[in-house]
């Protein structure tokens, strides 16, 4: 602010000058809100005249009804780089007496370094005091007496100063009803008098209220109010000190929110209107679909949002209008983004080989991008994007080549405000390897089958010669133990029966001829099965060699 301070009569009016220091580097915009004092000031006019913005993204405006003035503005290439770079100039009309606060809310310096970076330090502020008209005196006939001298202002005496915890800034709107206030007591200090009303340079008055240090007032109702403080010391009673508390805790009206129903292919608009009666409007907040996305914040003087990055289909938008005490109005509204015309697809290969390159083509609208989608088993293979020429027509070439597999594949438009289509209809194709490289795996598969079936069969055949050849033996080692256990059966078999029957003969016609008959006969039937057992189980092995 130039100047950042001076003293202004009722009624008068003086201009402050807003100036940047862009610190040594080159800016190229710079942007801010100003709050004054609008129960003792109120703005005239706003001049842009030698300002070194030639382009304005927010022409200078301002409220008195609000206390706010906002711009925003920006040079073009090659920039600005000095130390009091005019901005605008801003002529206010002095309304009551007091002193009046002007400062910086907000603000933002701009670096023209292609990044757009914030390089704002600090925040500048005024104070200017209003002090009321002396009147001239009247004159009484014959000479025109001199002019009485005005007397001099009276020097602030031991000022308090004051601060509040509750609402710590002066310039600030607050929903909380109860404030509280406290200052120091210097040394020498006897007593204190204070008190709360809307009138922004009010005397206490000389009545003590104590020694205290702080003084809290509850259920304070919506407005500006102005608490007062004065200190007395063995002296005198000192000079007031003020400090303002601005408490609004009503809403803005409530309001609804329209669709400015989009042509085919655009954003659709929302639009939306209300006021403040208490502290002003702040800002909107716009949700698109949740308020746990992140906030579209717009100025209170922006009333229209154009949606944008959404997918077709409906939608539900909230707009929270919010004013400087931080109450809350909101509003919401249903509304459908509009798909475009989906791409259609005319022809493609549907059975390449592998050494050769995938391609499609078909037709849209003009001069929008193409996203083409490849998909093998449900996983995404591929996402390229086209452009269609000014007629429509668009073609795809795949670049890198796709491992043998089946595909499906599609595409969707998108044009250039970002807005898109539905998908294509599915096409599917196959990429398998060339007809050499198979026949070459068949032949060598083949062969493979053949020698490994052939190796079976020799070794069958090696291995049933040595079955072969191990029977014979031990069919033919059987055969001799055969030949031998009958040999030797048999000829036993001759000795025992010639014992008996010469036993038989010495017995012949005696008394116990027919007892020993039959003792020789059990004897030569227990041999004969003995010898029988031993016979059956040389044929037994042999035959268990035959199985």
């Amino acid at each position: 602010m130039a100047p950042t301070a001076g003293t202004y009569v009722i009624g008068g009016r003086f201009t402050v000058s807003v100036k940047v220091n862009s610190g040594g580097q080159v800016i190229n915009a710079a942007e801010g809100t100003i709050s004054f004092d609008n129960d003792l000031l109120e703005v005239t006019g706003i001049s842009k005249s030698g300002s070194i913005f030639s382009l304005w993204t927010t022409e200078p405006t301002y409220s008195n009804g609000g206390g706010t003035i906002s711009f925003g503005g920006g040079i073009p290439r090659p920039g600005y780089s000095g130390t009091a770079g005019q901005i605008c100039n801003i002529t206010f009309h002095a309304k009551k007496s007091g002193t009046a606060q002007i400062r910086f809310t907000s603000g933002a310096v701009l670096a023209n370094d292609g990044k757009g970076t914030n390089i704002l330090a600090s925040m500048g502020s005024g104070s200017y005091t209003i002090s009321p008209r002396v009147a001239p005196p009247q004159e009484t006939g014959g000479e025109k007496p001199a002019a009485a001298p005005e007397k001099p202002a009276e020097p602030a005496y031991n000022t308090p100063t004051i601060t509040s915890p509750t609402h710590p800034d002066q310039n600030a709107w607050y929903r909380e009803t109860t404030a509280k206030f406290e200052w120091t007591l210097p040394e020498g200090v006897t007593d204190v008098s204070f008190g709360l009303d809307q009138e922004p340079s009010s005397d206490p008055g000389s009545v003590s209220d104590g020694l205290a240090s702080e003084k809290e007032y509850s259920d304070i109702k919506d407005g500006v109010w102005y608490f007062h403080l004065k200190y007395k010391d063995s002296k005198r009673w000192g000079t007031a000190g003020h400090y303002r508390v601005m408490i609004d805790t009503v809403a803005p009206h409530p309001f609804t929110v329209g669709v400015e129903k989009a042509e085919p292919g655009n954003w659709p608009t929302l639009d939306f209107k209300t006021t403040d009666d208490g502290s002003g409007m702040a800002r909107y907040d716009v949700f698109i679909g949740s308020l746990e996305t992140q906030a579209h914040e717009l100025a209170p003087d922006k009333e229209m949002f154009t949606v944008s990055d959404l997918e077709a289909g409906k939608h539900t938008a909230l707009v929270k209008a919010v004013d400087k005490a931080g109450n809350e109005t909101t509003a919401m509204v249903d509304f459908e983004v509009e798909p475009i015309e989906a791409p259609v697809i005319t022809d493609y290969a549907d059975n390449i080989k592998s050494d050769n390159k995938f391609f499609m083509k078909g037709t849209s609208l003009p001069d929008v991008n193409i996203i083409v989608f490849i998909q093998k088993d449900s996983e995404q293979v591929t996402e390229d994007i086209v452009r269609s020429d000014g007629n429509g027509n668009w073609f795809y070439l795949d670049k890198d080549g796709l491992p043998n597999a089946r595909y499906v594949a599609w595409a969707e438009a998108r044009n250039d405000k970002g807005i898109k289509s539905g998908p294509s209809a599915k096409i599917t194709f196959l990429v398998s390897p060339p007809i050499f490289t198979r026949f070459g795996n068949f032949v060598v598969n083949y062969f493979t089958v053949f020698a490994s079936l052939l190796f079976i069969i020799l070794l069958i055949i090696l291995l049933v010669l040595y079955l072969a050849r191990w029977l014979r033996k031990k069919l033919k080692k059987e055969t001799f133990e055969v030949e031998d256990v009958l040999h030797k059966n048999l000829t036993e078999l001759k000795k025992v029966v010639d014992d008996e029957f010469k036993a038989i003969d010495r017995g012949a016609g005696g008394p116990n001829y027919k007892e020993e008959k039959e003792k020789a006969e059990a004897r030569l039937q227990k041999n004969i099965s003995e010898i029988e057992k031993r016979i059956y189980k040389e044929i037994k092995d042999v035959e268990d060699i035959l199985k």
